[in-house]
């Protein structure tokens, strides 16, 4: 089997302490290589993953590209040997250049390529990030018409300072705050990236352009305040108590999003080995799949909707509507953001009632019950787990700013 690898040659380092890379292709005793347009810190480059460390100037996107440039190559690899042709080294390495010339001859409008790109979100069913990133191309597109008079961008113009103009028109003429404009430049920088997985840049533009963020003030709903919100007393055949439930069902099930309980299935309430019973569902964000056991709150709640077939949805939110027809993917989306957005209101007035002087939203039971779970249990590891989280950075994130005061009755009889 042919060997790829993604090597840095150590002894091209420029006055930055950068060097470039180059695709490394070995078969059979024979090797051969293939010039990379990314130059990297060499203090950053961990030799033995083939990729940047995590505290190197984006990271993830270099990674990512180079993660698709090897994916790239082992497609030729792959379509070589189901062809049955003789597979040498030099071959694979001009298969993959005239792959990449091919990009080359395509139309040379950044603009139109880009629009192609974020059509093939919504082809693919991911109908929120089609709509951000729509937001985004259409945003770039004015920047240009209304810095140059143009209405295309060839690929040789996609340098740095172009990028910077924009940052500066998000800025100064949209009055765009630094989380907005770095969520702008990073879904230019994802376009940026799949342009030069197809080969039509020579040089990565964002390697020295900064992203700004900014902490964004986060709100945050204790586990007795959720309680709170529960024991009003409200007319429960009321569209408040109907939220009310969607938004406890969710905490009492680890704090699950709006979107997946939006869709959440009658297939997803089963027993598990133990015999209880547990809803298990696949993430809509992440496609990871979660499973809890129900404990009898989230129970007493389902108990209100008549139980259907295997695929009909628990909760009447996405009720009337196939995701499996024509559109029926985008209606869905549309029917879950009008949904959520009618919870939230009913959410706020509800946390009114109960004292609560917070901006209530569906997604703080998520927090809430976060910080119940590593309160009761201990370890953010676990907790991690029942969250789907892919890391526990990810887990921190939602208990920080929470006060812990597990420990005081320690700290008074320790300084008294």
């Amino acid at each position: 089997m042919p060997a790829i690898s993604i090597i840095a040659r150590t002894r091209r380092k420029d006055d930055h302490g950068r060097v470039p890379l180059r695709m490394r292709i070995a078969h059979r005793g024979e090797k051969r290589f293939i010039s990379i347009p990314v130059k990297v810190l060499l203090g950053k480059w961990n030799g033995d993953k083939r990729r940047v460390t995590g505290t190197h100037p984006d990271a993830g996107e270099i990674n990512a590209f180079l993660s698709d440039l090897e994916r790239a190559a082992f497609s030729v690899i792959s379509r070589l040997e189901r062809a049955g042709t003789l597979i040498t080294a030099q071959r694979i390495k001009d298969e993959i250049q005239e792959e990449r010339e091919e990009g080359k001859s395509a139309p040379e409008d950044f603009l139109a390529f880009a629009r192609e790109k974020v059509k093939g979100y919504k082809r693919r069913g991911q109908i929120g990030t089609f709509r951000s990133y729509r937001t985004t191309c259409r945003k770039f597109t004015a920047f240009i018409e209304e810095t140059y008079g143009r209405d295309e961008v060839p690929f040789g113009a996609l340098e740095a300072e172009l990028f910077r103009e924009f940052r500066t028109y998000c800025y100064e003429e949209r009055g765009n705050s630094t989380n907005t404009v770095g969520r702008e430049l990073g879904v230019m920088r994802t376009l940026v990236r799949h342009a030069m997985k197809e080969g039509k840049l020579s040089a990565y533009p964002f390697e020295h352009i900064t992203i700004d963020s900014e902490p964004s003030r986060k709100e945050l709903l204790t586990p007795e305040e959720v309680e709170r919100i529960a024991d009003l007393e409200i007319d429960e055949e009321s569209p408040a108590a109907e939220a009310r439930r969607w938004f406890l069902f969710a905490y009492y099930a680890g704090g699950m999003r709006f979107s997946d309980v939006a869709t959440l299935q009658w297939q997803h309430i089963r027993e598990g080995r133990s015999g209880r019973p547990r809803v298990c569902y696949k993430m809509k964000k992440t496609a990871d799949t979660v499973g809890v056991p129900l404990i009898p709150e989230a129970k007493q709640i389902l108990a209100r909707y008549d139980e259907g077939n295997g695929d009909d949805w628990v909760f009447p939110i996405s009720e009337g509507i196939d995701p499996d027809s024509y559109r029926g993917k985008e209606a869905l989306h549309r029917r879950k953001c009008q949904r959520n957005s009618a919870a939230n209101r009913h959410l706020k007035e509800l946390a009114g009632r109960a004292g609560i002087e917070k901006r209530v939203t569906f997604h703080l039971s998520r927090n809430a019950a976060a910080w119940k779970l590593y309160q009761n249990v201990g370890d953010i590891y676990k907790v991690s787990k029942f969250l789907g989280h892919s890391n526990v950075e990810q887990t921190q994130d939602y208990i920080d700013g929470f006060v812990d005061e597990s420990r005081d009755e320690d700290f008074i009889a320790a300084m008294s």
